[in-house]
C-alpha cells in the first residue's frame, strides 16, 4: 500500500473520528460525567475539517504518472523508424562517399514522395513544410518605418501585458500510478462518508443523553422548554419528591429552572421574604426572552383556586402563596380537580409543580393521593421541609 495517498491531515482525521466511539463508551460506563459525548461531537467536527483539508490540498493534486507509457510509445516509434531504415537499406547502394551523411546512404532523392514523407515522420529534427512557409511569411512582416530605422526613444503607450496578468500559482501535482490514484479517491470518499455518519451519531448521542438526564436532579443541565412528554418518556419523574438536604442550587434558582424548562409552579411558603423574592418576572429562554410573571395569590382575592389551577394547567403564569391556611385549602381543591381530569384522561402538556415550603406537614394520605393523580395528569409535589 502506498502511504502517500493521504497527507498528515487525512490520517489525523481518521485517528480523530476513531476516538469518538471510545468517548461514547466512557460516557455509558461513567455516566455522572456528562461532557464526554460533547467532546466526541467536537472531535467529529474536527475530523470533518481535517478530511476537507486533505481532499483539497493533497488528494485533488494526485495525477496519474504517464512517463512509463510515454517512454514505451517513444520506444515503439524508434523501432518502427529503425525497421523502415533497415527495409530501405536493401535497395540502397552499398557505396559510401566521404561527403555523405547518415541519411544520404538511403538515397532519399531517388525515393518517391510517399516513401520520403514516411521516413521524415520519424525524424524529430525535421520541420514540416507548412511550418517553414509560415516562418518565411512571419519573417517578411518587419517594421521598415522611419521610426524603426532611426530608433524610437519614446516608450509605447499603455502597460505591458505581462505586468497586468500575473501567472496563476498552480500547485505541483503528485504523480502516482493509476491504482494508487483510484485507491486515494475511494478512501477519501469513504472517509468523508464515515465522518458524516459519525457526526450524525454524535448529535444523536448528545440529544439522547440530554433527554435522559433532564429528569435526574443531579445530572440535569442547561434547561430548555421542551415538551415534558419527551423527558418523561426517557426518564419518568416521581410525582412526589422530597428536596435533598444538600441541594445543587437555592430554592429560588430551582423555581427559575422550572420556568426555563417551560413548566409552571405554585410556590407555597410561610416566609414573607421568600414569597417576595419569588414574585418576580422569570424567563423561559436565556437573555431574558419569553418572560413569565409570577403572581402573588394573597394580593388579589379574585384569584380563586380554580383560576390558579387552570392558569397552571395551560402554563400561562406561576403563583406564590404565603398563607398556610390558603395553601392547605388550595391543595385539597387541586386533588379534586385532578381527579376529574384523570377521569377524562386529560394531561397537562408541561409539568405543573406544587412546591411545598411550609412548616405544615403533608399527610401520608395526601401524598399517596397526589402520587396517583400526579402520575396520570403530569403534576408534581415537591416537599422542601420533610418531617424527621
Amino acid at each position: 500500500m502506498n502511504w502517500e495517498i493521504f497527507s498528515f491531515a487525512g490520517y489525523a482525521s481518521i485517528a480523530v473520528w476513531g476516538c469518538m466511539p471510545l468517548l461514547w463508551l466512557v460516557q455509558v460506563l461513567w455516566r455522572p460525567r456528562r461532557w464526554f459525548c460533547h467532546i466526541a461531537l467536537i472531535l467529529g467536527i474536527t475530523a470533518f475539517v481535517l478530511a476537507h483539508i486533505n481532499s483539497q490540498s493533497h488528494v485533488n493534486r494526485i495525477q496519474v504518472d504517464r512517463s512509463s507509457q510515454i517512454a514505451e510509445q517513444l520506444a515503439r516509434q524508434e523501432q518502427a523508424r529503425q525497421a523502415a531504415i533497415d527495409e530501405r537499406k536493401g535497395d540502397a547502394a552499398q557505396i559510401d562517399f566521404a561527403e555523405d551523411d547518415g541519411d544520404d546512404r538511403l538515397d532519399t532523392a531517388g525515393m518517391d514522395e510517399a516513401d520520403r514523407k514516411y521516413l521524415q515522420s520519424f525524424d524529430k529534427d525535421a520541420t514540416p513544410e507548412w511550418k517553414k512557409t509560415k516562418k518565411k511569411r512571419s519573417a517578411g512582416t518587419t517594421d521598415d518605418s522611419l521610426e524603426s530605422m532611426i530608433g524610437a526613444t519614446e516608450e509605447a503607450e499603455g502597460v505591458e501585458a505581462d505586468v497586468l496578468i500575473e501567472e496563476e500559482q498552480v500547485s505541483e501535482p503528485i504523480l502516482m500510478s493509476d491504482e494508487d490514484k483510484l485507491a486515494a479517491d475511494r478512501l477519501d470518499a469513504a472517509n468523508h462518508m464515515i465522518i458524516r455518519v459519525m457526526l450524525l451519531l454524535g448529535v444523536l448521542v448528545v440529544v439522547i443523553d440530554y433527554l435522559r438526564r433532564a429528569n435526574v436532579y443531579r445530572e440535569a443541565y442547561f434547561p430548555l422548554p421542551l415538551p415534558s412528554s419527551w423527558l418523561d418518556s426517557m426518564t419518568p419523574r416521581a410525582p412526589v419528591q422530597t428536596r435533598t438536604k444538600s441541594p445543587r442550587r437555592t430554592l429560588l434558582d430551582e423555581l427559575r429552572v422550572f420556568t426555563r424548562r417551560g413548566e409552571s409552579f405554585v410556590y407555597v411558603t410561610d416566609d414573607t421574604d421568600s414569597a417576595a423574592q419569588a414574585a418576580i418576572i422569570m424567563h423561559r429562554l436565556p437573555m431574558k426572552r419569553r418572560p413569565v410573571e409570577v403572581l402573588a395569590v394573597a394580593e388579589n382575592a379574585a384569584m380563586d383556586d380554580d383560576f390558579v389551577f387552570e392558569t397552571l394547567w395551560y402554563g400561562r403564569n406561576s403563583f406564590v402563596v404565603d398563607s398556610a391556611d390558603r395553601a392547605e385549602q388550595m391543595l385539597a381543591r387541586f386533588t379534586e380537580l385532578l381527579t376529574e381530569r384523570r377521569a377524562s384522561r386529560a394531561c397537562a402538556r408541561q409539568t405543573v409543580h406544587v412546591v411545598w415550603d411550609t412548616a405544615l406537614p403533608v399527610s401520608d394520605q395526601m401524598r399517596h393521593r397526589f402520587a396517583n393523580l400526579g402520575a396520570a395528569t403530569r403534576h408534581s409535589l415537591l416537599i422542601c421541609r420533610d418531617a424527621d
